[in-house]
C-alpha cells in the first residue's frame, strides 16, 4: 500500500470507504475509492462496498459526464476513420 493513500476517506459524499493505493481513482484533484464513486454514480450505479451506500447520497443535478464518458461520446459520435464527405 502506498502510505500516502493508507486510511483517506473517499471523497464521494456519504461515502464511507477508505481509498488504498489499489483503489485509487482521482478526478478533480480529489481521491476516491471507485471509478463508480469518481463518476458520481451515474444511473444509481453502486458503491463496490457491499457495506456502503453512498450512491444514495448524490444527487442527480450532482452528477457530471465524466472526462471518460465524454470522450467516449466524442469517439462513437465522430470516429477518426470516418471520412468527412463533402
Amino acid at each position: 500500500m502506498n502510505p500516502t493513500t493508507q486510511g483517506l476517506p473517499c471523497a464521494c459524499p456519504g461515502c464511507t470507504c477508505q481509498v488504498t493505493h489499489d483503489t485509487r481513482h482521482q478526478r478533480n484533484g480529489k481521491a476516491y475509492c471507485s471509478q463508480a464513486c469518481a463518476d458520481l454514480h451515474p444511473q444509481g450505479q453502486a458503491c463496490p462496498s457491499a457495506d456502503c451506500h453512498c450512491e444514495s447520497n448524490v444527487k442527480v443535478r450532482d452528477r457530471s459526464v465524466s472526462d471518460s464518458q465524454l470522450d467516449e461520446a466524442i469517439e462513437e459520435t465522430f470516429p477518426a476513420s470516418d471520412p468527412i464527405s463533402p
